[in-house]
């Protein structure tokens, strides 16, 4: 098991830059490539913001189903007023990660015409 203590990401007792999220993710990332589980600690963490959660957790939701998701990831010492803070987070990615878009959106030219 891989074991993340967010506050040696963050070098602080908060959680809330995306770029530290991005770090994070990228280590869940790697350990979820190699099938291994992830503990995410936030022991020492007193505040939380959903840029950093939308960076490290609701990015996973773009590549992995929410069961693969809950097999592999472990969230502890989360305070309490923030889980529903990750609960929206969550419910959000699913939402946007779930949508279909029409084959070959990203090769549509746009145009401005004044």
């Amino acid at each position: 098991m891989e074991a993340i203590r967010i506050k040696d990401i963050t070098k602080s007792n908060r959680a809330i830059s995306a770029v530290d999220g991005a770090i994070v993710y990228e280590i869940i990332n790697r350990a979820f490539k190699r099938d291994q589980k992830v503990l995410l600690d936030f022991d020492g963490i007193d505040l939380t913001i959903t840029a950093f959660l939308n960076a490290c957790i609701g990015k996973l939701y773009s590549e992995y189903s929410s069961e693969s998701i809950k097999e592999h990831l472990d969230i502890r010492n989360l305070p309490n007023d923030e889980i529903q803070l990750l609960k929206l987070v969550i419910d959000r990615a699913k939402l946007r990660f779930s949508k279909q878009y029409p084959a070959g959106l990203d090769s549509i030219d746009i145009v401005n015409e004044d």
